[in-house]
């Protein structure tokens, strides 16, 4: 008879192995292994199955927990509405209260590639969303905003946002495949005919700037757009 002493390590041929204690499931580790999955690969690579795997149990095991891919974005989703900062209404400054929001909002969706998309035609009813909402409203009607357009900025504001990170994603997927995509698009642009398109030529340049501050210089001047918009309204009573 063969005796393997439990102080060596396990022979090659041996069907015994140790036993591995797994971290018991809940609702919080799930959404932290998904999260870290969006964060490496993208939506596309976050699945029931997927996420069972890099947990080591099988996609009922999930089941339990979330009743399936859908509640997962929404919470990961929740997950981003944890980290915006709404302050407290300054009235004197709403229009500064708002910009601070929606850089809040940008940058807690920033980090986790193209999850914003799953934003896109949501309405996020979790506690933390909620919140977000809430204390936005206070700031627009403390600065005198109608309850109407109110009602409405808390669905635009956030639709502005978001499309702007989900299509960053976007682009930067586009030029691990394509570097460069807008070198092209320029050369394009300033090859067109300046007699047919005169003004497409003269802005050649603004039409094609890619330097890396470009983004941010581009939601910036949607974010003023915005909140001047509103500001103009609101003074008109």
């Amino acid at each position: 008879m063969v005796f393997v002493s439990s102080d060596l390590p396990t022979p090659p041929w041996s069907t015994s192995r140790p036993s591995r204690r797994r971290r018991a499931l809940s609702r919080e580790l799930i959404v932290d292994t998904a999260m870290a999955i969006v964060d490496e690969e993208g939506l596309d690579g976050l699945s029931m199955r997927r996420l069972a795997d890099r947990l080591g149990t099988g996609p009922a095991s999930l089941y339990a927990h979330v009743s399936g891919r859908e509640e997962l974005l929404m919470l990961l989703i929740e997950r981003t509405a944890e980290e915006i900062v709404v302050p407290d209404p300054e009235p004197e400054r709403w229009t500064e209260q708002v910009r601070e929001v929606a850089h809040s909002l940008r940058n807690s969706l920033l980090p986790h590639r193209d999850l914003a998309a799953a934003a896109l035609a949501n309405v996020p009813t979790g506690e933390a969303a909620i919140r977000f909402a809430d204390r936005l409203l206070a700031i627009l009607l403390a600065g005198g905003v109608s309850r109407r357009h109110a009602a409405m900025v808390i669905d635009l504001l956030p639709q502005l946002v978001v499309n702007d990170v989900y299509e960053g994603s976007l682009f930067a997927r586009r030029l691990e495949r394509q570097p460069d995509y807008f070198e092209q698009l320029g050369a394009y642009f300033s090859s067109m005919p300046a007699d047919r398109f005169p003004h497409l030529a003269a802005l050649t340049d603004e039409l094609s700037e890619t330097d890396e501050n470009e983004r941010e210089r581009r939601f910036e001047f949607a974010l003023d757009l915005f909140v001047a918009g509103l500001e103009a309204m609101t003074a008109k009573g």
